[in-house]
């Protein structure tokens, strides 16, 4: 799948997010209204920051622990509560990325062992069951497909969805077993919705495929 390392990215934010959100459930209500710039800060970034966010910067973003903090505070040294909030955050990346301290202030993530099936293919299924919660927005073999958060979880439930060729007027039913078992080919973040490539898997019998060499004999 193209754009791995921003769909990683987009989970790694979550974690981070989730746990920040543990973290302010536990402050008295003083302590929140003393960290109301922080919170701020953190609901901007997550709701922004992919949008913004390439292939190269999302495998540098994924290299901390905690991308969201580090984008945050950046950001909060941007855009302060008393000043213009911007929520392109093309700027705030370009300066971490630069910055030869940032290294040094947030913590590197943990080494993670690949594993062995990392590159097999991610099917809309595994995405849509691994990012609930927003929209997407699909081009697939059977058409466009737009799909609210309500209806993606229709579709893991088994009930068919409808696309179109280019045209809403040409309407069509899309099985789901038919859409979910497809390979997500690109997977892009923007605007609140997932933009996604799908495409059939085509598998190879190994068992079977001839090697080129069998049954013949080297001197």
């Amino acid at each position: 799948m193209e754009n791995k390392n921003q769909a990683l990215l987009f989970d790694r934010i979550q974690d981070n997010y989730n746990a920040f959100t543990t973290e302010w459930a536990a402050l008295a209500p003083e302590e929140l209204i003393e960290k109301a710039e922080e919170i701020y800060a953190v609901q901007m970034t997550k709701k922004h920051l992919m949008s913004c966010v390439d292939e190269q910067q999302a495998a540098w973003l994924l290299c901390y622990e905690n991308p969201l903090e580090i984008m945050r505070d950046r950001w909060i040294a941007e855009n302060g509560m008393e000043m213009v909030h911007d929520e392109d955050f093309s700027h705030a990346l370009w300066a971490v990325m630069d910055c030869q301290d940032t290294e040094r202030l947030y913590a590197l993530a943990k080494e993670v062992e690949q594993s062995p099936d990392q590159d097999r293919p991610v099917t809309v299924r595994e995405f849509i069951e691994k990012h609930q919660g927003v929209a997407y927005d699909m081009m697939t073999p059977g058409g466009y497909v737009y799909l609210t958060p309500e209806k993606a979880q229709l579709l893991l439930d088994g009930q068919s969805t409808k696309g179109h060729p280019g045209s809403p007027e040409y309407t069509l039913e899309i099985p789901a077993e038919e859409l979910l078992e497809q390979e997500v080919v690109n997977a892009r973040f923007s605007d609140g919705a997932w933009h996604l490539l799908s495409g059939y898997i085509h598998e190879m019998d190994m068992e079977q495929e001839q090697n080129p060499m069998e049954g013949v004999t080297l001197c």
